[in-house]
């Protein structure tokens, strides 16, 4: 990806302790008078840059960004991120997704926004966001896969975002079949959209929102919301998540499109949250309780009821009374 004149100045800082304007310029082939406007721009987005006459300049925090550079130094993929659309506020990061899909965006080509206006989740309910506080993205696939496979690719992302909660000791669990828990709160969720070609698969647009930095939600939420800050304590880079998640769901996808979702079953299971509990699940015709026990090689749930074991594709796992 061609960087900008500004990511290219912020990358060289990244790179030294100090460098002067000199060298900046030098290194850079643009006028010491674009490095200071550069410069300038910069601290204007929040990155803390010392000065001094006979040094130059000194990168003395990054802050917590979602650029495409500061997510990049990070990444250690072939494919995944290798393009990255920024936004600082948007609607919702799986229209532009849809949009760029639609333009012939290559695989991996990632939209990461700072602040949705309306974002959205499953059963079309509203995603509650607070300004620069969480992490909303969009992944472009285009798997040469079967159609009735795509919302495998849910699950997949859940069992990945899972393993890159707990490398950072995030103890997170997966409410079948796109939310992931702290303590049975919610922390982040998947939205999984297809577009499709003549009866095959033109793109999967997989949309995850995270909730990172935030300290309090409203009432309807507070029981059953939380944040990797409140559920922690600790302050995570929002860039060093959205890079590990990549990291990890890329052999993970490679794999599936070769070997499919069977091999993937014992992981999600570990990370289920309620496995072998009594729970209740609705689908548009019915309410079912009974205990969960698992899923089965194609993702779908099992529920154990009086009557015997059920299975489900399409329903939802019911926590919480809604307001």
């Amino acid at each position: 990806m061609e960087k900008s004149t500004r990511d290219r100045v912020l990358h060289a800082l990244m790179q030294i302790d100090w460098i002067s304007g000199q060298e900046l310029a030098d290194q850079l082939n643009i006028s010491r008078t674009a490095i200071w406007k550069q410069i300038a721009a910069l601290k204007e987005s929040g990155y803390i840059i010392e000065a001094n006459k006979k040094t130059g300049y000194h990168l003395a925090d990054q802050g917590d960004r979602l650029t495409p550079l500061a997510i990049q130094q990070h990444l250690r993929t072939q494919t995944l991120g290798q393009q990255i659309i920024h936004l600082e506020q948007t609607e919702t990061t799986q229209r532009i997704a849809h949009e760029q899909a639609q333009q012939a965006a290559n695989e991996g080509t990632l939209i990461v926004c700072d602040f949705q206006t309306g974002g959205r989740g499953q059963l079309g309910r509203t995603w509650h966001e607070t300004r620069g506080a969480g992490i909303a993205m969009s992944l472009i696939l285009r798997p040469e896969a079967p159609l009735h496979q795509a919302g495998q690719l849910t699950l997949l992302a859940g069992i990945a975002l899972a393993d890159t909660l707990r490398t950072l000791d995030v103890p997170a669990t997966i409410k079948w079949p796109n939310d992931l828990l702290i303590a049975g709160r919610k922390v982040a969720g998947i939205l999984t959209e297809m577009q499709t070609e003549a009866d095959r698969i033109n793109s999967v647009i997989i949309g995850i929102g995270i909730n990172v930095h935030h300290e309090q939600f409203s009432e309807v939420l507070a029981d059953r919301a939380t944040s990797l800050k409140l559920a922690t304590g600790k302050s995570i880079v929002r860039a060093e998540i959205v890079a590990l998640f990549l990291n990890t769901f890329e052999p993970m996808y490679r794999k599936w499109l070769t070997d499919g979702f069977a091999s993937f079953v014992p992981a999600w299971e570990k990370y289920a949250d309620r496995l072998n509990d009594l729970v209740t699940l609705r689908t548009r015709q019915e309410t079912v309780t009974g205990i969960l026990r698992g899923i089965r090689t194609d993702g779908t749930l099992q529920i154990e009821t009086e009557t015997g074991l059920k299975t489900f594709h399409s329903a939802e796992l019911i926590y919480w009374t809604e307001m």
